[in-house]
């Protein structure tokens, strides 16, 4: 083992479950804090016309690595993909930006597909992450063959082998490729959110099935391309999937099969498969562990958020699976004093990195106005107390 591990390596240690030379630390600070720390507009940030194939932008992703330098973070980018490469003829979106009077802009998009015209928007604030103002499927039966033709109805799935950006976070930290399951992945589809999404699955549950079986397609036959492309680690994108919303028996029918299947594929490429659910998580922890092959699970949500006592958690499945968490964000890290992150983190150190396979983290995405001060003793306590012998 080196004697000084690089961010990558410390990560890389502990999601195989073993010790690196310190408790890796890697809160996750996504995009807010970064673009915070740039200075700039969110919208010009994640507008800023660069080509980019995964979440965010260009411009966010470089920021989120600023950050980890700036910080002294072990990186989780989760930024990165292919370039998806569409045949011929494959229907697609244009856009067009509109600048607000008070600030930010709205991206309109329009695509003509066999199944007529499909149309979506996306807000642009100035000082927060951008959200969909408008999603493409408005009515069931009508826009979903217009959403299936965009993704390709006829399956012929391709993608380049090489990531443009792989370097951009070097031995920095992890690369990951970020995956919706299908639960998550809908939420971004489907106009109206929870309220129409779960009146379809008891209204409609055999068309449901459908188009969740088709995501499934895809979404698998990506996993299997950013495995040959060389990722890290697949995250298994989880947020909307919560049961902070949804329920274990919707978790066990639409999301566990394909994570099930995608922890198969990484596990036969030497990928690493990521979990990420926030939120009550609990009921999906003892589901995940005892029923599929996921190598990382985050962020393991404490209440008031989430339900996850990860000191238990981690007696439990400590073998299984590597633990990254789960300081709660949207309080704690934003109000407690420096001198509160320090004792908290350390009780998390002392409660689950004995043995390894811990990453010192927080819950879902650190607020845009999270002190640095608080970011920087994570840092400090992973750094001296959580060091191994």
């Amino acid at each position: 083992m080196p004697k000084t591990m690089t961010g990558r390596q410390r990560m890389l240690t502990a999601f195989r479950k073993g010790k690196a030379d310190t408790v890796p630390v890697s809160p996750d600070i996504s995009a807010m804090v970064p673009v915070r720390l740039s200075g700039k507009q969110f919208d010009e940030m994640f507008l800023d016309g660069k080509p980019h194939n995964g979440y965010a932008s260009a411009s966010v992703a470089q920021a989120y690595v600023e950050a980890v330098k700036y910080y002294g973070l072990d990186g989780w980018y989760i930024y990165g993909s292919m370039k998806e490469i569409s045949p011929e003829g494959r229907p697609h979106w244009e856009s067009r930006l509109e600048h607000l009077t008070n600030g930010g802009q709205i991206k309109y998009e329009v695509a003509q597909t066999p199944y007529g015209e499909a149309t979506k928007q996306t807000l642009f604030p100035v000082g927060e992450p951008p959200w969909e103002k408008e999603k493409i499927v408005k009515d069931l039966h009508r826009d979903w063959p217009k959403l299936r033709s965009l993704i390709g109805e006829d399956e012929n799935w391709c993608w380049e082998k090489t990531f443009e950006d792989r370097n951009r976070i070097g031995e920095l930290g992890v690369y990951s490729v970020a995956i919706g399951i299908p639960q998550d992945w809908w939420f971004f589809q489907r106009d109206g959110g929870y309220n129409v999404m779960f009146y379809e699955y008891a209204d409609d549950p055999n068309y449901i099935q459908e188009i969740f079986e088709f995501y499934m397609r895809y979404a698998l036959a990506r996993v299997e391309a950013a495995c040959v492309a060389g990722a890290d680690e697949i995250m298994l994108g989880g947020s909307a999937s919560s049961l902070s919303v949804s329920s274990p028996r919707n978790f066990r029918k639409y999301d566990l099969p394909f994570i099930q299947k995608a922890a198969e594929i990484c596990r036969k490429h030497g990928v690493y498969s990521h979990l990420h659910v926030c939120g009550r998580s609990r009921k999906v922890v003892e589901m995940v562990c005892e029923e599929a092959d996921v190598d990382v699970m985050e962020p393991l949500e404490e209440p008031p958020g989430g339900d996850v006592d990860i000191a238990e958690i981690k007696k439990r499945y400590g073998k299984k699976i590597c633990m990254k968490g789960n300081i709660n964000t949207f309080e704690f890290m934003l109000r407690a004093t420096p001198e509160q992150v320090e004792e908290k983190a350390k009780r998390l150190i002392d409660d689950c990195a004995a043995d390894g396979g811990f990453i010192l983290s927080t819950g879902d995405q650190c607020g845009r106005d999270t002190p640095d001060a608080n970011l920087f003793k994570l840092v400090e306590v992973a750094r001296t107390y959580g060091r191994y012998n």
